[in-house]
Formats: structure tokens, sequence, C-alpha cells
């Protein structure tokens, strides 16, 4: 099992973290899409340990200029590498690698949809 340092990210940005590595994809995605009313959550699947601290600073730097993420679901490591925005209920990216995608890049996409949406 891989370590990810969750804790740090719910304490600076208050968002919760849901370790569901042991659960389906598509488990994940519908716990998601069911927690996206207010403000989006993000589900990553197949998020390679190093690259956690990239995740978690974009997310921490959209928040911090204020969007607001209601939640972080963190899918099984060995599912296809996927990071996915859910707002309203509904899946609003298209696929994209957590394992590649850049931090400013990511931070972006977070400010773009929670402005867009809510």
């Amino acid at each position: 099992m891989t370590a990810y340092p969750q804790t740090a990210l719910a304490q600076q940005a208050s968002i919760p973290v849901s370790d569901a590595r042991d659960i389906g994809p598509n488990s994940v995605r519908f716990a998601a899409a069911q927690f996206s009313n207010d403000a989006p959550t993000i589900v990553l699947l197949g998020l390679r340990s190093e690259r956690w601290p990239v995740v978690r600073k974009a997310i921490q730097d959209a928040a911090d200029n204020g969007a607001r993420v209601d939640g972080i679901h963190i899918g099984p490591i060995d599912a296809e590498p996927a990071l996915e925005i859910y707002a309203k209920g509904q899946l609003v990216t298209r696929p994209i690698n957590p394992n590649t995608i850049g931090r400013i890049e990511l931070t972006r996409l977070i400010q773009d949809i929670v402005g867009e949406f809510y």
C-alpha cells in the first residue's frame, strides 16, 4: 500500500480526503459525484505517490485563491491513471493523467471549474 500524506492537505485547506484505494474506481466516481453539489470534488486514480505533493499543492493553491473544493477521493493506485473533477453531480473534465499534469495547469483548471459551475 502506498502512503499519501493526506492529513497535510486536509489541515491546510479543510478539504476532506477519502482514502478509497480498496474499492473499485466506479464506486469512487459515484461517491465523488454525490458530494459535488456545493463545490467540486476530485477523484485521483492510479496516482503515483511521488506525484501527490504536486497535486496537493495545486489544490491548495486553488483553495488559497478562493476556489472551494468539497473533497478529494483517492481511488485504487493500480487503476488507469485519471484525475477527474466532478461538479453538480457530473464529470466535467476530460481525461487527465494525474502523473503528468502540471501544478499551475491544475490550479487554473480547478479555479475555472469553480467559476463556471458555482
